[in-house]
């Protein structure tokens, strides 16, 4: 017998997606871009000290802001610190013959893990790998890789690439977080951590898909200093690689 009752949603639900409507409509979420025409990106302003002598060749250290200078997680200060953001993966993929089919086997492989293009994050990031700049992918409008929406606790980041490799196949660097979602704060979205960010994307793409977890190495970039922090960073570069298929 059909209950003539009204559907009642449970309220942690109705609250979670009416506040999710609400400040997407309201707030500055996560350093979303200003509207407008994107200016154009500014030169690169780093030292050698900013790159890592790596297995891979020189790979640099930081995320690159719009200004070109080492990312600062949203201005979040960190007792007083503030809070640079780390590259803490690294993706290697073998089988790649070109930068096209790299790219299409990246997002088709962060998708599997859980960690799909999203929207409501802040964009026009950038890496060194060697001498070259590569800009971030995902490449849509306020998107970046992550494994939740932006009004929720998440992890998420960017991918930089990709950078050809001498023997074959395709290089990608990348810088994750972390972040908690507060609605009663100046900061909205308040960093979280490096570490837990980076281990969870490692494991999920490990777990399916063509990236297996090969190694670690360092890549020299924990700072601790009385004006910058990477907090619970560890200095260590996660190693991902797809391998060519048996015979290539």
């Amino acid at each position: 017998m059909k209950s003539d009752r009204p559907l009642i949603w449970p309220v942690p639900l109705l609250l979670s997606a009416l506040l999710g409507a609400l400040l997407t409509s309201l707030l500055p979420h996560a350093g979303a871009a200003v509207p407008g025409a994107p200016s154009p990106p500014a030169e690169v302003i780093i030292s050698a000290s900013d790159m890592a002598s790596t297995p891979y060749g020189l790979l640099g250290k930081w995320m690159l802001d719009e200004g070109g200078q080492p990312a600062r997680w949203l201005g979040y200060q960190l007792e007083d610190r503030a809070l640079r953001e780390p590259v803490n993966v690294v993706l290697i993929d073998q089988a790649a013959t070109t930068p096209q089919e790299a790219t299409t086997r990246l997002l088709a492989a962060m998708s599997a893990a859980g960690y799909p293009a999203r929207s409501g994050y802040s964009v026009g990031y950038r890496a060194v790998i060697g001498t070259q700049t590569y800009f971030q992918q995902p490449t849509g409008k306020d998107e970046a890789f992550s494994d939740g929406a932006w009004w929720r606790a998440n992890n998420h980041g960017r991918l930089f690439g990709p950078a050809p490799l001498p023997g074959g196949g395709y290089l990608w660097t990348g810088a994750f977080s972390r972040e908690r979602f507060t609605l009663i704060s100046a900061m909205h979205h308040p960093y979280d951590s490096f570490r837990a960010a980076r281990d969870n994307l490692v494991a999920r793409l490990d777990a399916g898909g063509i990236f297996r977890r090969s190694a670690m190495f360092s890549m020299d970039n924990a700072l601790n200093t009385p004006t910058l922090t990477t907090d619970d960073h560890d200095a260590q570069a996660v190693v991902l690689i797809a391998p060519r298929a048996p015979g290539f």
